[in-house]
Order: structure tokens, then C-alpha cells, then sequence
């Protein structure tokens, strides 16, 4: 049963990962496309909108995307061929004059010129990395190489999407509190900001889902568990159950028993050679009073050596005595 509920988890886990990365992924696209088209919806889309009449070379009232500066006039968006790559929100900039434009945007020309720009390099290293992780995602079900590779990937552009919209979000405020500080109508375009957090959010979630996933994949259930215990032989050791053979002999150890070994070969061969030549040895060493080791030669042989000395003695008298009588 838990085994099931492991894999139900599991299996919702990767469809889950895989709503969230394919979210991320389309998010990012509207991002990068707003601005780029006149029609509705793409005209709703800006970061923040301001009033710039009066301004030289711009309109009433101006509309910053992604790509650009946009007018907006009669209720109509018009972006003309002022867009651009990295198109900071800077009218200075944007308009090539300092007449009539909001103090804070001379003073503080520097921040919302990198912020900005920086911030439309950073969304797209985000869609780069988690589009590709969004692609390779299914081979992490089958692979732990692969599934490190897309931890990397999406981590590397999760952070770069958050800080992208950070800076982004950043500047739009500073350029709308610029706006109203020097009395003109300045508006956040809520729909593009809202969908910039909402990538945020799913970066969130999709990484959180890779750890969770991992921590599912790589740890067996308890049943599997189980299951290991009970295939595996239980195998008691014992002090006596270990072979001579196969028991680890320290190097000192070795070198005495050796030793030890060769002693034990030199007294079996003399017993051996004192058997041939009639001597026996006693079967244990005595111990004498001086707590030395002895060794006891038998008498048996001496003593049959003897009487046949003795008697050839008697023999060889009783021929002096004839030979003199």
C-alpha cells in the first residue's frame, strides 16, 4: 500500500513539475513579445505608462515595453519604429533632451538606464535555461545525471528571472514615482507586471517540485526495505566459525609463529633421529628445582650396552687365567 502511494505521489510530482515548467516557459515568451505588436492583447502589455506632454519629440502620453517607447494617442497604442533591444526607461534617453523632463529622472539617469537594460538581458538568459530544462525534464525520470543537470539549469535561471524582475519592477516604480512627484499622471502597467511575478512564482514551484521529486526517487519506500531485509541472509559470525584461513594475522604475530613453527620442525627431527639411534625422549620436558627445562635420556639402551661390556670383560679374564695355567 505504501508502495502505491509512492508511486501516485511520485507521478503527480513530475506532472506537476512539468505544468509548472511549461507555465515558466510560456510566461517569459509574453514578456519578451510585449511591445512587439500594435493589436490587442500585446498593446496592454507595458511596465508603466507617464505623461510627457510637453516633452520635445514625444507624445501626450508614453507607454514603456519591453522593446521600447510606445505613444499612446486616441486610445490606440502606437510603437512606431522607436523599438529596440535593451530599451531603457529613461526619457532622457529615450527622447535625446532634458527639457520638461522630471527631475528625478536627470538625477538618477544612471539607475534606471542599467536596470533596465540589464534587466532585458537577464530575461532572456532566464528563458534560455529553463526552456532548456523545461526540455530535457523528461530525461530526469530515467537518469540522475540527467536530473543534476536540469537541478543546475533551472536554479541558474530561476535566479536570473528573479532578479530580472526585480530590477524591472524596480525601475517601473521609480519611473511612475518620478511621474507623480513632478505632478504628472503616471500608471504601472499592472497585466505585464503581474505576469512577471507569476514566472517568479513558478520558478518557486518547479524548483521546489525537482526537490521534493528527488527526495521521492531516492528514497525507497518502507516496503522496499522490507523486502531487502528479507532477501538478504542473515549470517552470524562467530569467534569459532572463523577458518585459520581466512583471519587477519598481525605482521608481528606472523614473524613469531614462524619461529615458533621452525622450533617445533628442529625438535621432531631429533626426535626422529634419537628413535633411529635407540634414544627415546621423554614425553613431556621436566621441570627441575631451578625452574629449567630438562631433557631425560632412557636407560634401557645404556643399560643393555653395559651388561654387554661387562660381560666381555669376564669373557677375556677367564682366557688370561687358562692361558697362565
Amino acid at each position: 500500500m505504501a508502495r502505491m502511494a509512492t508511486s501516485i505521489w511520485s507521478c503527480i510530482v513530475k506532472a506537476s513539475t512539468l505544468i509548472f515548467f511549461a507555465g515558466n516557459v510560456l510566461l517569459l515568451l509574453l514578456i519578451i513579445i510585449s511591445g512587439g505588436s500594435d493589436n490587442y492583447p500585446m498593446s496592454r502589455l507595458y511596465w508603466v505608462e507617464g505623461d510627457t506632454s510637453g516633452i520635445p519629440h514625444a507624445s501626450n502620453t508614453t507607454r514603456w515595453t519591453y522593446w521600447g517607447a510606445c505613444s499612446r494617442s486616441n486610445g490606440r497604442t502606437n510603437c512606431g519604429g522607436s523599438l529596440g533591444p535593451a530599451y531603457p526607461i529613461s526619457p532622457v534617453d529615450n527622447f535625446g533632451t532634458k527639457t520638461n523632463v522630471p527631475h528625478k529622472f536627470i538625477s538618477n539617469r544612471g539607475s534606471f538606464y542599467y536596470l533596465t537594460r540589464l534587466a532585458f538581458s537577464f530575461f532572456w538568459i532566464a528563458l534560455s535555461f529553463i526552456a532548456i530544462s523545461f526540455l530535457i525534464y523528461v530525461g530526469a525520470w530515467f537518469s540522475s545525471a540527467v536530473s543534476h543537470v536540469t537541478w543546475i539549469l533551472t536554479g541558474v535561471g530561476c535566479l536570473f528571472n528573479i532578479v530580472a524582475v526585480i530590477f524591472q519592477t524596480a525601475a517601473a516604480v521609480m519611473a511612475r514615482d518620478a511621474f507623480t512627484d513632478d505632478k504628472r499622471h503616471g500608471k504601472l502597467g499592472a497585466p505585464l507586471l503581474g505576469i512577471a511575478w507569476a514566472s517568479v512564482a513558478l520558478c518557486l514551484m518547479e524548483f521546489t517540485s525537482l526537490v521534493a521529486g528527488h527526495i521521492v526517487w531516492s528514497r525507497p519506500s518502507k516496503d522496499e526495505r522490507n523486502h531487502e531485509k528479507a532477501e538478504l541472509p542473515s549470517v552470524k559470525i562467530t569467534p569459532t566459525s572463523r577458518s585459520s584461513s581466512t583471519r587477519s594475522v598481525h605482521p608481528f604475530r606472523t614473524f613469531f609463529l614462524g619461529q615458533r613453527n621452525a622450533r617445533t620442525y628442529d625438535e621432531n627431527l631429533s626426535k626422529q633421529r634419537d628413535a633411529e639411534t635407540g634414544y627415546t625422549i621423554s614425553s613431556g620436558t621436566t621441570e627441575g628445582a631451578n625452574g629449567t627445562e630438562s631433557r631425560e635420556p632412557a636407560t634401557h639402551f645404556a643399560e643393555t650396552r653395559g651388561s654387554n661390556i661387562s660381560s666381555d670383560h669376564s669373557a677375556a679374564s677367564v682366557d688370561r687365567d687358562l692361558e697362565s695355567a
